[in-house]
């Protein structure tokens, strides 16, 4: 019964508005307004969303684009000081890093460091690698060739000869040293596993 009351009363409430003229004229086409602008806000949703993200996809392209022109802008203040250089540092740096895979330097830069301290060679192996270069991109890239290099000699020799490929003309890379003793003899055996560097 009170919950009937509570309606009835509600209702008493609601009714003499609905019945008031501008309610009655004005009613129907708010409704139909407000029913209409509820369609077009999810009507439209899905294309705010879409216009959000291909903002945020042209702001991240807009980023992108501004690092390679400060990417191509690096490169040619890089290659200005290049052209400066003198003459005899630009030969170092092209002996350090050659413009072509040059094993014969590599080979002969690992022998004389072994014979300039008097240290026997006991291998020398270089990784499998393409030494003919594709066209797919004209521009040099650094490369790298993979060797492992084995010398016999004192610990003071080794350490020596360690140190003059490190410092050397040629750019070499030290990824792993392993010394060993023989069965037979005082001197140990040096394993070095590195890499060298060349324009490709």
């Amino acid at each position: 019964m009170k919950e009937s009351n509570r309606y009835f009363r509600y209702f008493t409430y609601i009714k003499p508005v609905t019945g008031m003229p501008i309610v009655k004229t004005y009613g129907p086409v708010i409704l139909t307004i407000l029913t209409m602008t509820v369609f077009i806000i999810f009507a439209i949703k899905p294309t705010i969303e879409t216009i959000l993200v291909l903002q945020q996809k042209r702001a991240d392209a807009d980023k992108i684009v501004a690092q390679i022109n400060e990417k191509a802008e690096n490169l040619a203040k890089g290659k200005e000081n290049y052209q400066r250089l003198n003459q005899s540092t630009k030969d170092k740096i092209q002996q350090a890093i050659p413009d072509t895979i040059n094993l014969k330097s590599l080979i002969q830069t690992l022998e004389q460091s072994a014979r300039t301290y008097e240290a026997s060679i006991s291998a020398l192996q270089i990784q499998p690698l393409t030494l003919i270069a594709t066209n797919e991109n004209p521009e040099n890239k650094l490369q790298e060739v993979s060797f492992t290099f084995n010398t016999e000699g004192s610990y003071q020799t080794l350490t020596a000869i360690l140190q003059d490929l490190i410092s050397g003309n040629r750019l070499i890379s030290v990824d792993k040293i392993t010394l060993n003793r023989p069965s037979e003899g005082k001197n140990l055996i040096m394993s070095i596993s590195g890499k060298a560097f060349f324009l490709k």
